[in-house]
């Protein structure tokens, strides 16, 4: 199913609406550009299932997570298990808008798992990177948006070690 859009499209959904739903859910205006991700990056991973066979990432610095999670929060203390929950919370928000947005294209309802979250790059195993959107925060974040498809039929690259 995921073929019948072509990734051009994807492409331009998921920027319009990464970069729409990011100030309201983050507080975090993002600009197309820059470089990834350098320091302190963290991964929040997240699977479509059944006819949209694909996946996206959302790898962020630390800071934007953070930034994040006292926007959402309305607090300047934030633990670790704070930036977890509200890193897999905004990629449900966005994935949400996503999957909204498929079904308008496709009338194919879109579902996705339980988010996985990881400290450091995490590329999703048994899959390949088809794109990635590059951008930069407006407190100098570096975020990128990776869009992947399965190489086969493989196991669920997210059940292995939860949080690491």
């Amino acid at each position: 199913m995921y073929n019948s859009v072509p990734q051009q499209d994807l492409m331009e959904i998921y920027d319009q609406i990464a970069r729409e739903i990011t100030p309201q859910a983050a507080g975090i205006r993002l600009q197309p550009g820059g470089e990834g991700p350098r320091e302190e990056i963290c991964t929040v991973c997240i699977l479509f299932e059944k006819e949209f066979r694909m996946a996206l990432s959302v790898c962020a610095e630390k800071s934007m997570f953070v930034r994040t999670a006292q926007y959402m929060m309305q607090t300047e203390e934030i633990s670790r298990q704070d930036i977890e929950d509200v890193a897999k919370e905004y990629i449900n928000v966005l994935c949400g808008h996503f999957a909204s947005r498929l079904f308008r294209l496709t009338k194919t309802p879109a579902r996705f798992s339980v988010p996985a979250f990881h400290e450091g790059r995490r590329p999703l195993e048994g899959h390949r990177e088809d794109f990635v959107l590059t951008y930069t925060g407006d407190g100098d974040e570096h975020v990128q948006l990776i869009h992947y498809t399965p190489l086969k039929a493989a196991p669920d690259p997210l059940s292995r070690g939860g949080a690491e």
